[in-house]
């Protein structure tokens, strides 16, 4: 069974001319920023401040993106839309968990393919 890649990188190495300094650069503020991000999110939802989740997560969106990595921006576009829409917000506890898990599992493949 062949595995899931996890990211796409080809945006990041459009926009840098391929430059692999600047590529490890952005997966180094994604691994620094994203657990405290999700931790925000988590405080958020416990405290039922949607609103202030929504712009979090509409914040962390380019960052995912840039990276490519779809099932976690996919996620958080889920989030962005039923906090916008007032609608489906019992999804969220379970979308934060995707994200959180997928995150994870998005940093342990940088660090093997990055040697980081």
């Amino acid at each position: 069974m062949e595995k899931e890649r996890k990211y796409d990188l080809s945006f990041l190495n459009k926009i840098s001319n391929s430059d692999e300094n600047f590529i490890k650069e952005m997966i180094e503020n994604f691994k620094k920023s994203s657990p405290q991000i999700v931790a925000k999110m988590e405080k958020n939802l416990n405290e039922s401040k949607y609103v202030s989740m929504g712009k979090q997560v509409h914040k962390f969106i380019p960052g995912v993106s840039f990276l490519g990595a779809k099932k976690i921006e996919d996620d958080l576009l889920k989030i962005e839309a039923s906090i916008k829409s007032n609608t489906k917000l019992e999804e969220i506890p379970g979308l934060i968990e995707n994200v959180k898990k997928n995150i994870n599992e998005l940093i342990d493949q940088f660090n093997k393919d990055f040697n980081l």
